[in-house]
């Protein structure tokens, strides 16, 4: 089964945190929550009665792989995703900081891609203390 984590905002006072489940190519809610919120960048902690409910909700035996949008690509969350056994995408920013083992760290946008091409990175941390390693796919439209 795959997921979704997205946030919504409404004129910078509201955001929904909403789980999802897809289903036919749709997303359909599985838990949500709306809050007072400036921003759609909400922490670890404000959304993780959420990611618990929605393990509650879903069968013991469904395979998950869970998918968020750039807001949710902090160390606490995939950490909390590995325990779970649940593998992960999530969407980056190009401001994102790297660490790969055989080079000096950069920030995802310093990646040179012509027009149509995608560049791949394995066993990479995401920050300069221990978090991975992760795989990275990076493509120019």
């Amino acid at each position: 089964m795959s997921g979704a984590l997205e946030t919504s905002r409404w004129w910078h006072t509201s955001c929904l945190i909403r789980l999802s489940v897809l289903s036919r190519g749709r997303a359909v809610p599985l838990v949500w929550r709306v809050i007072e919120h400036g921003s759609a960048a909400v922490s670890f902690e404000t959304y993780q009665d959420l990611r618990n409910e929605a393990k509650r909700r879903l069968p013991l035996a469904c395979p998950v792989v869970f998918l968020a949008d750039r807001g949710f690509a902090d160390t606490q969350l995939m950490g909390h995703l590995r325990g779970l056994g649940w593998p992960f995408r999530l969407r980056i920013t190009s401001t994102l900081w790297m660490y790969p083992s055989h080079l000096a760290p950069f920030q995802v946008g310093e990646i040179a891609l012509q027009p149509g091409h995608r560049s791949c990175g394995q066993e990479v941390s995401r920050t300069d203390t221990p978090c991975g390693p992760v795989h990275v796919a990076v493509a120019r439209p």
